[in-house]
């Protein structure tokens, strides 16, 4: 039977594998060459890691040793950073990485691993410069994180928290903001019942101006009722025709007796008897006539009644209709005005019923509870009442009205009834004016009084106001130029070249800032009443600054620390000592003396502007500290009439004098108490103070690019070519000893790649640091 080839194979290999000639050296070099080769591997892996961690180490090494050339003149304001425009960098990076690297170690010995530095790959790139307001900020917060918080709890937190200034502070502002609006509620209540009750006077002076003339008209119209009786006026013509008709009958009678008189006469005696006849006739005509002529006169007067009776009535019912018109036009100005008189007093009453309530804030500052007490109010029946009567009068006029023309005969009783309405609408106004009238009297001498007292304290405020705005602190000149006009070019820029910017506008721009923050608030100097409730409300923010801890309160130590101010060099310790800055940037010899802080917080263009500034705040913090003094006990005089915008005036004139006389003391770099009456053991410099402005009028990134711009000037530093970060990376390379391609094509699949050079594989690392 013929095999197959395979199966010839496969008999051969049989046969081999049953011999056993040369068995046991095949089978060690089956176990020894991958073993051998196993190793080989293990070794060049080994070495690739080594070369790969040293590579690593001697990359950071390199950018620790570019970042150790850190500027000595930032050094000293605690910020770290190379200035790149005065490094080589790339030249430093790239020895150190060398040095550190195995193929330092010379040719002639043995080294495991053999890596150098692959030219040109070293590089170092420079980033976040501290020019940007973030890179700032965080260096600022780690130089100061050990420092601020003790100081601030010390010098701020302790000092007006614990002793309750902060707290007495803020129920004074408190309090000033609620006077000055109970106060405007006051003065809008009294002014429209002013108003009011000027139109209820109009309509009281009508009444008064009418009635007398209405007594007497009713009066005589009465009369002419009396006269003309149960007599109509149809009866009176008829019965006056008749009696006209029949004394005309008897007057044709006596005449025509005259002439037969006349004729017997001429008859001679013989007529005697009949003459004497007519005679006697006659005169009883003569007699008849008299009476006829009486009743005659008697109608007539009667009709003449009638005429004056309708002539009166007439008048009476237009005037009325006048009257009441114009009475009705008085009362609805009078409505109007009492409507507003209502709405102002319902608003005042329950801005009371909301501080006697508790709604008005603390009550701790002032005595708030006796002085909104003794606020004169006015309850909604008193004035239900007084709009009552003024209604009622005039419709008791309207009534009266009424019945003139309601076609009726004037009799007793309707005269009875119309003069008590006329005389009613006036009782019932004076009742009113009296009643109200001594109450608006004393209303009206406690307002003037009161607007006089006001006139008083504004006028000893603003006397302690004006010496202040003469004296308020300012840099001395040499012959009237500012010796630091060029450095304030430099910071703010020069408003004589417009395209030029400073280094504060610059930095702002650069951080994608607007140089449209609004101004610091202060306190007007010019105006009593402002220059109180500006102080209460600016010292006020304290209460709620120093109820948590923030990061600003590091930037804000960190610029008191760091720069000078104005007392910088005159302030003392307990043993009467100057005190020395113990700061490395030295802020007594800083070219914009005496006012870097100064400078931070208010961003004047000139040593005058920004001291005037600090002063001014300053005496308006310590004129609201002198308020909330005062107002613990207030004047009594103040406190009895009624008004707390007046008591709120006497304790601003109050602390005016006493912060005065404080500022006095604080610019020459003397401590005053915090407070006289709540924390006399506590006492705060011109330093301290300018610490709590800073918290008080927090703009981060004014205050940051303002710290920018100084470091600039002072050091000379461009801060936009320095780093605080830099990132390093290189290539190395080194060989491997056995199986290159084997471990090339693991290192290509498995660890990282070598590079296209199949002699030597290449690493390339990175490193980031910051300071």
């Amino acid at each position: 039977m013929r095999r197959t080839a395979g199966g010839e194979r496969l008999f051969r290999f049989k046969r081999w594998w049953r011999s056993e000639k040369g068995g046991v050296s095949m089978y060690l070099m089956m176990i020894l060459l991958p073993l051998l080769l196993f190793l080989g591997l293990l070794i060049d892996v080994l070495r690739w890691k080594t070369a790969d961690q040293e590579a690593e180490l001697a990359v950071k090494a390199g950018v620790r040793s570019v970042m150790s050339a850190y500027s000595k003149n930032l050094q000293a304001y605690g910020l770290y950073a190379i200035e790149t425009g005065t490094v080589d960098a790339n030249g430093e990076f790239a020895k150190t990485v060398s040095d550190n690297l195995s193929d330092s170690a010379g040719a002639d010995r043995f080294v495991w691993m053999r890596q150098e530095l692959v030219p040109g790959t070293a590089k170092v790139t420079p980033i976040y410069p501290l020019s940007n307001h973030q890179t700032m900020r965080q260096q600022i917060l780690e130089e100061m994180k050990y420092r601020a918080p003790l100081n601030f709890a010390l010098e701020i937190v302790d000092k007006f928290q614990k002793n309750g200034v902060a707290a007495a502070m803020g129920d004074a502002s408190r309090f000033g903001e609620r006077a000055s609006k109970v106060e405007a509620l006051i003065g809008e209540r009294d002014k429209k019942m002013n108003e009011a009750w000027q139109e209820f006077a109009a309509i009281k002076q009508k009444s008064a101006d009418i009635t007398p003339f209405y007594q007497t008209q009713l009066r005589d119209l009465n009369e002419l009722s009396a006269r003309i009786g149960v007599h109509t006026l149809e009866d009176t013509r008829l019965a006056l025709q008749q009696a006209k008709a029949q004394a005309t009958a008897l007057q044709n009678q006596i005449r025509s007796i005259d002439g037969s008189i006349n004729s017997l006469a001429q008859a001679g005696a013989g007529a005697v008897q009949a003459i004497a006849q007519l005679a006697q006739s006659r005169a009883e005509l003569a007699s008849q006539y008299q009476i006829a002529m009486q009743t005659v006169t008697q109608y007539e007067e009667l009709i003449a009644n009638f005429v004056r009776y309708g002539e009166l009535l007439l008048v009476l019912q237009g005037k009325t209709a006048l009257d009441q018109d114009e009475l009705h036009t008085k009362l609805i100005r009078f409505q109007q005005a009492f409507k507003q008189t209502v709405l102002a007093n319902d608003a005042l009453n329950a801005e009371m019923e909301q501080i006697k309530n508790g709604g008005g804030g603390s009550s701790t500052t002032a005595k708030a509870d006796d002085v909104f007490a003794r606020v004169q109010v006015i309850g909604k029946q008193e004035l239900d009442q007084w709009e009552a009567d003024a209604g009622g009068a005039v419709a008791q006029f309207s009534g009266f009205h009424a019945q003139m023309n309601d076609g009726i005969w004037f009799t007793q009783q309707k005269y009875a009834n119309t003069t008590a309405a006329v005389e009613g609408s006036k009782q019932t106004l004076d009742t009113a004016w009296t009643r109200m009238s001594p109450e608006m009297n004393r209303r009206s001498l406690s307002q003037k009084n009161i607007q006089d007292a006001k006139r008083e304290q504004r006028a000893k405020t603003q006397a302690v106001l004006d010496q202040v705005r003469r004296g308020i602190g300012a840099c001395s000149l040499v012959s009237g130029v500012d010796p630091y006009e060029s450095l304030y070019h430099s910071l703010q820029g020069n408003p004589a070249t417009p395209g030029v910017k400073g280094y504060f506008q610059t930095f702002m721009e650069m951080n994608r800032q607007q140089d449209n923050l609004a101004s610091v608030p202060t306190a007007p100097l010019d105006n009593p009443d402002q220059a109180g409730l500006s102080a209460l409300k600016l010292a006020s923010g304290l209460e709620n600054v120093l109820s948590t801890v923030r990061d600003e309160y590091y930037i804000d130590d960190y610029a008191v620390s760091k720069f000078s101010y104005r007392t910088l060099g005159m302030e003392k310790d307990s043993y009467g000592r100057i005190r020395t800055s113990k700061e490395l940037s030295m802020p007594e010899q800083h070219p914009l003396a005496n006012q870097e802080v100064e400078y931070m917080i208010y961003g004047a263009a000139s040593c005058a502007g920004n001291y005037s500034l600090a002063y001014a705040e300053m005496f308006a913090f310590r004129l609201a500290i002198g308020v909330a003094e005062a107002l613990l006990a207030p004047d009594a005089n103040s406190l009895a009439a009624g008004s707390p915008l007046l008591v709120l005036l006497a304790a601003v004139a109050e602390g005016a004098v006493q912060a005065q006389q404080d500022m006095a003391l604080l610019i020459q770099g003397d401590s005053v108490p915090v407070s006289k009456k709540l924390s006399s053991a506590i006492a705060l410099s011109y330093k301290d103070y300018l610490r709590i402005f800073l918290l008080l009028h927090s703009k981060e990134a004014a205050l940051l690019s303002r710290i920018q711009a100084l470091v600039y000037v002072n050091t000379g530093v461009d801060l936009t070519q320095t780093a605080t970060y830099l990132s390093g990376s290189a290539s190395t390379a080194f060989s491997f000893w056995f199986m290159r391609g084997v471990t090339r094509l693991l290192g290509n699949n498995g660890f990282a790649a070598c590079g296209a050079d199949k002699a030597r594989c290449s690493l390339s690392k990175t490193a980031d640091l910051r300071y």
